[in-house]
């Protein structure tokens, strides 16, 4: 008989989710929920402590010590695609397996990513503010044309692919910066491979869709936002740590670049910031994974691989597999 162990759940949507919570309704073992994107190192002691499995969106400060905290834990599944938040390389110490649900939202968050760059190019929300003040359109005379425009893509994963079938249709030319070319992709789509100072100068919108790992932080600082014309965009739906932030409020305040659209921040969730203040940026609060569909699939996808991992197997979506000893409840 399968031994009842103790899964934790901690999000702020997930028990919103009737997939994954009737299949852990029907797991056979006891589920707490914590509704909340609240710090793992914040979490209340007992709840850690006692779980055999954690799911979780991107709760942050998940590192060593946080780890040591959760001495029955064997497997994190986490419902979103990036596991940045998680020190991997503890947690296997700890022998705690990892999961993501890689590419489950990849077409919902490439559409936001072009809806993010529409919105700012062509002056949406600046418009909606105007005719809300009675202004009609006297601050949206003109805008950039994505038509004939050039996009930078940084970073071509399963999200990059899908925004720049996106971008083609609209009829832009696309230049793309990647560890890993594509050439048949590239020679559907119309894309030229090019070196990111490159994508940099060329592009009228840079668009991020790199993961974030220890090259890529800090990849778009003063030297890159100096590179770019002034009159181009960037976009970021990816990791805000791809960002220095400090360098990005000075090119958008000192005019380095036109105006931003980011949907990610190295702190979150962001409660104040300086970019509050500006208007040539677009500020939206990580939504791009969020259609109803791709946070049903991750949910259930999570919660899969964290009773695969209690039922004794590995889990389908593993990033440190070495973690998994198999043993069986």
């Amino acid at each position: 008989m399968t031994q009842t162990k103790r899964i934790l759940v901690i999000s702020d949507s997930l028990h919103e989710l009737p997939a994954a919570t009737t299949a852990l309704d029907q797991c056979g073992h006891e589920v707490s929920y914590h509704h909340g994107l609240t710090h793992f190192s914040q979490l209340p002691a007992e709840l850690v402590a006692t779980a055999d499995a954690i799911v979780m969106g991107r709760v942050m400060q998940t590192d060593a010590k946080a780890l040591a905290l959760a001495t029955r834990c064997k497997v994190i599944a986490l419902h979103t695609s990036g596991s940045d938040n998680v020190d991997l390389a503890a947690a296997s110490r700890a022998g705690i397996v990892v999961t993501n649900v890689k590419g489950v939202n990849a077409e919902q968050c490439a559409e936001f990513s072009l809806g993010l760059m529409l919105a700012v190019v062509r002056q949406i929300r600046t418009g909606d503010i105007a005719i809300r003040q009675g202004e009609w359109a006297a601050r949206t005379q003109s805008s950039l044309d994505l038509y004939g425009a050039t996009l930078g893509v940084l970073g071509l994963g399963l999200i990059g692919k899908a925004a720049v079938r996106r971008a083609a249709a609209f009829g832009m030319r696309i230049v793309v910066h990647t560890r890993t070319p594509d050439h048949a992709f590239a020679e559907q789509y119309g894309v030229t491979y090019v070196e990111k100072d490159e994508a940099l100068r060329e592009a009228d919108v840079v668009s991020l869709y790199a993961s974030l790992t220890p090259q890529t932080r800090n990849m778009i600082g003063e030297r890159e936002l100096r590179l770019m014309k002034p009159s181009a965009y960037l976009i970021n739906i990816a990791r805000g740590e791809l960002i220095d932030e400090d360098a990005l409020y000075r090119a958008l305040s000192e005019g380095w670049i036109a105006g931003a659209g980011l949907d990610v921040f190295a702190t979150e969730p962001l409660t104040q910031s300086p970019f509050f203040a500006l208007q040539n940026v677009i500020l939206t609060p990580h939504q791009a994974g969020l259609a109803q569909s791709a946070k049903s699939n991750a949910a259930l996808g999570a919660v899969t691989n964290a009773l695969e991992a209690l039922a004794g197997r590995l889990p389908p979506n593993a990033i440190n597999p070495e973690a998994f000893n198999g043993a069986k409840p």
